[in-house]
């Protein structure tokens, strides 16, 4: 891998991946298209940059929690984004003002294709409340998300979840080459079901997520490597929030 300027060259098919710290990633695919995930983007260890954003096409929320949802309405009123994410967030969301046809809820082993993209629903083993004032309401159920690009390269990003084995049925039903997952234990995995799942789904590459933001969340990708045998360490990439994998 090559370094300059903050940016990891490892792919060859115009796909760049950036890590905006905790669970948020901002990607462009190879057809140019601008996806966010998760985008808290004022989390406590965003780049600086984080919320300069100029376009998003398609926003993708894996549930509800505050650390989630983040930016997501400022940016799909600002920016006329699509927002995909479960049934009951779609909902919430609609409540809050953003056009019906740009809040597409959907659950669990559903898929949706826009923009010559397929965004696949996966289960999660987490809570979803969303925080709306003092009040926590209903989230429905907690998600990760396969997303496979113009080209057919597909991705998978965890969302909060423990480990649970039907990881190792998503690996073969979708076969996804990259996996942002979480390990940063309390609330989610810690290096130690990070590891379990890794073996059980056997990607080209992970990159961890969900990790460092607070006290709580103790785990480290030098501690997930710790866990795996020595052939599959150079499998995770951890990057520095701000970094692009491109």
């Amino acid at each position: 891998m090559e370094t300059r300027s903050g940016k990891t060259h490892v792919f060859k098919n115009g796909l760049e991946i950036r890590w905006l710290g905790h669970a948020a990633f901002r990607i462009k695919t190879p057809g140019g298209k601008i996806v966010y995930i998760d985008p808290w983007l004022d989390n406590p260890v965003a780049p600086p940059d984080a919320k300069l954003t100029e376009r998003a096409d398609i926003i993708v929320l894996t549930h509800g929690h505050f650390d989630h949802m983040g930016s997501t309405l400022e940016m799909a009123s600002t920016l006329n984004s699509k927002v995909i994410s479960n049934f009951e967030i779609s909902v919430y969301l609609k409540g809050k003002g953003l056009p019906d046809d740009n809040a597409i809820g959907m659950n669990t082993s559903g898929s949706f294709e826009i923009y010559g993209l397929t965004f696949t629903m996966v289960q999660a083993i987490h809570s979803s409340g969303i925080s709306d004032g003092e009040k926590i309401v209903d989230g429905g159920t907690a998600a990760g998300f396969v997303i496979k690009l113009e080209d057919g390269y597909t991705i998978y990003h965890t969302g909060d979840t423990g480990l649970f084995t039907d990881m190792k049925t998503i690996a073969r039903l979708y076969k996804p080459q990259v996996i942002m997952m979480c390990i940063g234990g309390f609330y989610t995995m810690s290096p130690r079901e990070a590891a379990e799942a890794v073996k059980l789904m056997k990607p080209k590459m992970v990159i961890p997520m969900h990790y460092g933001t607070f006290p709580a969340l103790s785990g480290s990708p030098e501690a997930l490597k710790k866990l795996l045998p020595k052939s599959v360490k150079t499998k995770i990439v951890a990057l520095k929030p701000g970094e692009v994998l491109g």
